[in-house]
């Protein structure tokens, strides 16, 4: 069984620019998930798909490889993921790696996500007939949306939160897809299944806010197991 994980970590960033090497608690960004993939059980290959020279320094320096650098084609703002993981992997296979049988895309703006959770999902995936499995995080709000322009209510009555039915939300940290499903517009097939991320794995780095957030989380101590 051989398990690929892919970081796609483009220089492009208009809410943080350079985001990936960011500097959170003393460290780029990008390696706190770069660290998470290489401390898991399941994962052969840890390989950074960017665009971007400084970027593919820093995630040789803690240990992902960069066989290839994106191209331009592949790293505008408007661009998916799914052609970007596609080109990852069939350039790998190209240039000669043993057959790929399970694909992670494992967001580099997720610096609290779990080695735990990487192999969690590579589990389900494979325990499973799914084609792949995303990362979900459960919530319990009064949530509203709109109808042609109008606001209405996803909640059947108005009760305390704890007795709301949960529903929930694609975190986008990592995903698992079966190699033989995935095609340059769709990575993830249609028959997905989930694994849970915590409340702190949910964090994505997207303002300086966040960023903040989590300096507080790692330099005071208070995320579990040291993380």
């Amino acid at each position: 069984m051989r398990v690929v994980a892919i970081i796609p970590a483009r220089g492009g960033s208009k809410g943080i620019p350079l985001k990936n090497l960011a500097e959170l608690a003393g460290k780029p960004l990008i390696s706190y998930v770069i660290e998470a993939c290489l401390a898991t059980e399941s994962v052969d290959r840890t390989v950074v798909s960017t665009d971007h020279e400084g970027i593919a320094e820093v995630a040789r320096r803690y240990g992902a490889e960069v066989p290839f650098m994106r191209p331009p084609e592949l790293a505008g703002d408007e661009v998916t993921l799914d052609p970007v993981i596609y080109h990852a992997v069939t350039t790998l296979e190209a240039e000669g790696d043993r057959p790929i049988d399970v694909v992670l895309t494992v967001q580099p703006t997720v610096p609290l996500l779990r080695p735990s959770t990487i192999d969690r999902a590579v589990r389900t995936l494979l325990d499973s007939d799914c084609d792949s499995v995303t990362s979900v995080r459960e919530t319990r709000h009064l949530y509203w949306h709109k109808v042609n322009g109008e606001m209405r209510p996803l909640f059947k009555e108005r009760v305390n939160r704890q007795q709301l039915e949960p529903i929930y939300y694609e975190t986008g940290a990592v995903f698992a897809s079966r190699r033989e499903i995935m095609t340059p517009d769709n990575r993830l097939g249609a028959n997905i299944g989930h694994v849970i991320n915590s409340e702190e794995e949910s964090i994505d780095i997207d303002t300086e806010l966040d960023l903040h957030l989590v300096e507080f989380l790692i330099t005071n101590g208070v995320l579990e197991n040291g993380q």
